[in-house]
């Protein structure tokens, strides 16, 4: 048995970020782990984003046993919290064995759970003066204890200032799992760093990713060093890697063939801001009202679009117009009207199509055959629900899952005149993240084998000898830990969910960050 594990998450961690940084000596605190420990790629969740993905390492189940499929419920009505989880998470399992956990910063924590140990909630949750951690008043015995503490960077920040800024909230969270390590007794700390995540999406240059993980190998050696765990696990959610050339509007695609119904007043595609007319470029939103306008007279955003193609200037009207802008427009314009539709894509995240059951086969087999301008198969993967999530909330999620060929394909929500339009985004997600375990008894890899996200959990419950849950979707990895006896667990009641308000606030900051479409 081993007596105290530390895992230390890094979103979107990848080999293929990681291994060249090793070889030029950027990053020689996880170079040494990787020489002297157990190292994996990690094939994640589908879909491969924050809210399943981590879920799912910390639960050891699909989406289909824990719930969470997106960002948003499935019903697009608010941001998924701690409440939508459905099953017991690492440090559920560890409390109700007796042990002690440390949690900072793990996505979809807010509200805490109540455990035996720590919890600080982290991305998606409320921003800290009015989160929910555990217990009460270890959020201002921290912030007295290291200085300021939050969970989102200052967006309005650009260029160096926000990679800087970055670098100072995984400082931060750095600081909070030093502190609650030598403040508190503990058997299981984690602790999650998500800039590693956000600049990709927003200071993709390769200069900007290089700083962040310079310093995030800083971090994590003075974080192994503090912790003094007995076995201490890295694990990425998914990975990261660039795009291929196009991205795919699926709604565009939906519409085509007549599947999908819009309206004005309708869904709107991916994260929005409910309840306000702030348009960032000024004017209080006079983009969104004239856009509505025009709409209700017939001139859509999408029906100028397919004008200004027609006549050759839709390039150039892209070059000329913010993204921004260009996202504004095109939302305030045609949207997604579900109960109208016979099938919507409502979330680039969520990978899944919403259909009636008539149309289900149909459309699995059109969709199999899609092809991008340049020839390609679009989709790796098009599968019924049922092919990839089982469960008691299977029937929650989508009714189809679509996966990008290699994730090299963007796949759009907005609706729009076009299906195929050249990537906006240098990276995408990729299914292939990282494990690295180190420690006195964990053997020394000789090659980088695959393992399933799904065996995170259950390899932490070995090592601490507490028995595994009968429904887990994973293994121990014997490198790692050994198996312990099955056990069956309940499931958890969900709670009723709270403030639509602190919700709104949320969604816009995660707007803000660049996490919507």
């Amino acid at each position: 048995m081993t007596d105290s594990v530390l895992l230390i998450g890094i979103d979107a961690g990848d080999f293929r970020t990681i291994d060249p940084l090793i070889e030029d000596g950027t990053m020689p605190t996880i170079a040494a782990l990787l020489e002297n420990g157990y190292h994996a790629t990690l094939e994640s969740s589908l879909p491969p984003w924050t809210p399943a993905a981590w879920t799912s390492l910390t639960s050891g189940k699909n989406p289909g046993k824990h719930g969470v499929f997106d960002f948003e419920t499935p019903d697009g009505e608010r941001l998924v919290d701690a409440r939508d989880v459905r099953t017991r998470r690492i440090w559920d399992y560890l409390s109700e064995a007796g042990r002690r956990s440390i949690v900072v910063n793990v996505p979809v924590t807010d509200p805490a759970p109540t455990i035996d140990g720590v919890v600080v909630p982290g991305f998606l949750g409320r921003e800290v003066d009015r989160a929910k951690a555990h217990p009460d008043g270890i959020l201002e015995e921290l912030r007295e204890a290291i200085g300021e503490y939050r969970v989102y960077a200052d967006d309005s920040l650009e260029g160096e200032a926000l990679c800087e800024e970055y670098v100072r909230t995984m400082r931060t969270r750095r600081d909070a799992i030093e502190y609650l390590c030598d403040s508190y007794e503990w058997e299981f700390a984690m602790v999650e760093f998500q800039a590693t995540d956000l600049v990709f999406h927003d200071l993709p240059e390769p200069r900007h990713v290089r700083h962040v993980y310079r310093e995030l190998d800083a971090f994590v050696e003075s974080v192994i060093d503090v912790a003094d765990a007995d076995v201490t696990l890295l694990a990425s959610d998914h990975g990261m890697g660039p795009t291929g050339e196009w991205d795919v509007r699926l709604n565009a695609w939906l519409k085509r063939r007549g599947y999908l119904e819009t309206a004005v007043d309708g869904r709107e595609h991916g994260w929005t801001k409910p309840g306000t007319e702030t348009d960032r470029t000024g004017g209080g939103g006079r983009t969104a009202r004239l856009t509505r306008t025009l709409s209700r007279l017939g001139l859509t955003p999408q029906r100028i679009e397919s004008g200004l193609a027609a006549v050759g200037a839709d390039t150039l009207a892209k070059r000329a117009l913010p993204e921004a802008v260009l996202e504004r427009v095109v939302a305030g314009g045609e949207k997604i009207d579900p109960e109208a539709s016979a099938a919507y894509f409502p979330s680039s995240s969520g990978l899944g199509i919403y259909c009636d059951a008539a149309i289900r086969r149909d459309l699995v087999d059109e969709l199999r055959t899609l092809t991008a301008p340049d020839g390609d198969p679009v989709f790796e993967r098009v599968e019924p629900s049922e092919q990839v999530f089982d469960g008691p909330y299977a029937t929650d999620g989508p009714d189809i899952v679509v996966v990008p060929n290699r994730f090299d394909y963007f796949l759009s929500a907005a609706v729009s005149a076009s299906v195929f339009d050249r990537s906006r985004y240098a990276f995408n997600h990729k299914r292939e993240g990282i494990l690295i375990g180190s420690g006195p008894a964990v053997e020394t890899a000789t090659t980088r084998e695959s393992r399933s996200i799904y065996d995170v959990a259950p390899t932490v419950l070995g090592l601490l000898d507490v028995p595994r849950d009968a429904a887990f979707d994973g293994e121990p990895v014997p490198e790692l830990a050994d198996g312990t006896p099955l056990k069956a667990y309940d499931d958890r009641d969900a709670d009723e969910i709270g403030s639509d308000g602190e919700r709104r606030e949320v969604r816009s900051r995660l707007e803000d960050l660049g996490y919507f479409d």
